[in-house]
């Protein structure tokens, strides 16, 4: 699922730098392979046109801390430095954006990933993420 809204009501101006984007998806995956990271979230429909939002990180070569962030919604793919994220069990904000800015709240469940080990992962992409250890309350 995918939700857009204006952010502080504002109503005139580049409406792409005040949006902020909503994911809701099934499940978060983080694999390492040698230098190179990365932590998707997404549907597991195996499909091609499957919704998705991915962070990628490589530790090969100096990159300044740069992450990749890529999605379906094409306008939030971009290369560049997380500005701030915050993570908890069950969802992750994240900012972002050299030219445009990026907000994108993400909920997810982990079914069998590992909660410690998409911290540690997600640390050692973007050292100065926030960690929530206590899962989100539900509305009655």
């Amino acid at each position: 699922m995918i939700l857009r809204c204006r952010k502080n009501g504002m109503g005139c101006g580049d409406i792409s730098k005040q949006m902020k984007t909503y994911f809701k998806f099934k499940t978060v995956s983080a694999t390492k392979a040698g230098d190179y990271y990365q932590v998707m979230f997404h549907n597991d429909q195996d499909t091609d046109d499957e919704p998705y939002f991915m962070i990628q990180s490589q530790f090969e070569f100096p990159d300044d801390g740069e992450c990749y962030f890529e999605s379906h919604t094409e306008e939030l793919i971009e290369h560049c430095k997380a500005k701030s994220v915050s993570l908890s069990i069950n969802k992750i904000n994240l900012s972002y954006g050299e030219e445009l800015h990026h907000e994108v709240e993400i909920e997810y469940d982990l079914h069998g990933t590992d909660f410690q080990e998409l911290v540690s992962m997600l640390k050692e992409m973007i050292p100065e993420i926030k960690i929530e250890m206590k899962p989100k309350c539900k509305e009655l």
